[in-house]
């Protein structure tokens, strides 16, 4: 006896192909090409030293506000002697350090570089400094920066290193 049997084969199929995902780009830039803003030996009082440095943002999504903080601790002992101004404005051009056509659209901070370095931590720090919040790639403010020195008997003789951040992130 032979038996035969018949099956159907029924088989259906769908593809979802050429997947693609990238992440966000989110940058901060300066034009200082890796220079210091401030090398400046034997300040007097009554002198102060002006200094000005451009920041762009140039990520592709809308990052969180743009924040300014210490780098690090200062070394050396003058930071406490040392008077801090930073303001902000718009772009002003290339060039890295000068501060011609400058306008100032507030005050980040007036201060001493010690206080600055010792209430301004970090981007999660609530005493960070809050600049401006891009809203689009490309945009650029000038921050200046003014330091002098303190006219009292404490300040003579003494230096000190220092150094700032700027950070956004991701929303």
């Amino acid at each position: 006896m032979v038996t035969t049997s018949s099956r159907a084969a029924f088989v259906a199929q769908n593809e979802n192909t050429g997947n693609q995902i990238s992440s966000a780009a989110i940058d901060l830039v300066d034009n200082d090409n890796s220079t210091a803003m401030f090398d400046v030996g034997n300040l007097r009082p009554g002198v102060s030293e002006v200094r000005c440095i451009q920041v762009a943002y140039t990520g592709n999504v809308d990052p969180t506000p743009v924040r300014l903080y210490r780098a690090a601790v200062p070394t050396a002992d003058l930071a406490p002697y040392l008077n801090l101004t930073v303001e902000i404005g718009p772009a002003i051009g290339p060039a890295f350090s000068g501060c011609t056509g400058f306008s100032v659209s507030g005050t980040e901070y007036a201060g001493t570089l010690a206080d600055f370095a010792a209430t301004r931590t970090g981007y999660g720090d609530a005493a960070a400094v809050t600049t401006w919040d891009p809203a689009a790639t490309g945009e650029t403010r000038t921050f200046r920066f003014t330091v002098s020195v303190q006219d009292v008997a404490a300040a003579e003789g003494k230096s000190t290193n220092f150094g700032f951040s700027w950070e956004t992130r991701t929303s």
